[in-house]
């Protein structure tokens, strides 16, 4: 029972997460496809969430924008797991003026909120797909340098290094091979729950209108535009609040499930 509970904590997030990822494949119909007769209908087979205030398909607009943030969201999650092993090990075994004067940037940067970063970031270079991921990526990455960091400063000092070294293991083997493949829990676990955060930051952003660009479908422009009907329609804001919902829970139940695998 307890096997079978554990195999579905981690199956049904990434179940949820593989759906709103690629449900856009199946779509039943023209997510921008605007028809002022058919505004606010009903549920139907056609239209399975109905349709909004310029007649487009709920349901459909519901799986792009999941493309969208999701997108996003994976292609960052690989640049930012990437760029920490990358210079987060090296800097772990890192001496002297270099190892301090990456630790002085690293504390210094990452006093500063990841909010800031986003900010400032799409401010300056404006909306688009594109600067929301240069933004996500570089508010994260360097706090993942620095856990990467610590962490192989701590596995310097095991048992197994100090045999690597002994035996005479180069500098690259015992960063890569040795140290890397005990360093990945704790790597995934941050990079989970980052995962869930950047959901609600990405949709936040939209919602405020520092998005994606007009053309692009994602939930927080749907909050936005759909708001205004919440007392007639409320279900047509409810639908992309689920989804952000589902998408950040199934985040964070995975990364608390890592977590768990870490601790034991």
């Amino acid at each position: 029972m307890r096997q079978l509970k554990n195999i579905m904590t981690i199956t049904l997030p990434v179940l949820v997460l593989s759906f709103f990822t690629f449900g856009f494949l199946l779509a039943p119909n023209d997510p921008e496809h605007v028809d002022m007769t058919l505004r606010f209908l009903a549920p139907c087979l056609q239209y399975p969430l109905g349709t909004d205030n310029l007649g487009r398909c709920v349901f459909s607009r519901i799986l792009y924008g999941g493309k969208t943030t999701l997108s996003i969201i994976l292609l960052g999650s690989i640049l930012i797991v990437f760029l920490g092993l990358i210079l987060g090990l090296p800097l772990g075994n890192s001496r002297g003026r270099i190892k301090l004067l990456g630790e002085s940037l690293l504390n210094a940067v990452t006093a500063i909120p990841p909010i800031a970063y986003l900010i400032i970031f799409i401010s300056v270079m404006g909306n688009g797909v594109s600067t929301m991921l240069i933004a996500v990526v570089l508010s994260i990455f360097l706090r993942m340098v620095k856990l990467v960091k610590t962490r192989t400063e701590v596995e310097l000092g095991k048992a197994y290094v100090l045999s690597a070294i002994t035996s005479g293991a180069g500098r690259f083997h015992i960063l890569f091979v040795d140290i890397l493949p005990n360093v990945m829990w704790d790597v995934l676990h941050y990079i989970l729950l980052s995962a869930a955060d950047m959901v609600i930051t990405i949709v936040s952003f939209s919602f405020i209108g520092l998005g994606m660009g007009d053309n692009i479908i994602d939930w927080g422009v749907m909050i936005a535009e759909l708001h205004h009907y919440i007392i007639a329609h409320p279900e047509l804001t409810l639908y992309p609040v689920i989804a952000i919902v589902l998408c950040a829970l199934s985040f964070n139940i995975l990364g608390r499930t890592v977590e768990k695998e870490v601790t034991d």
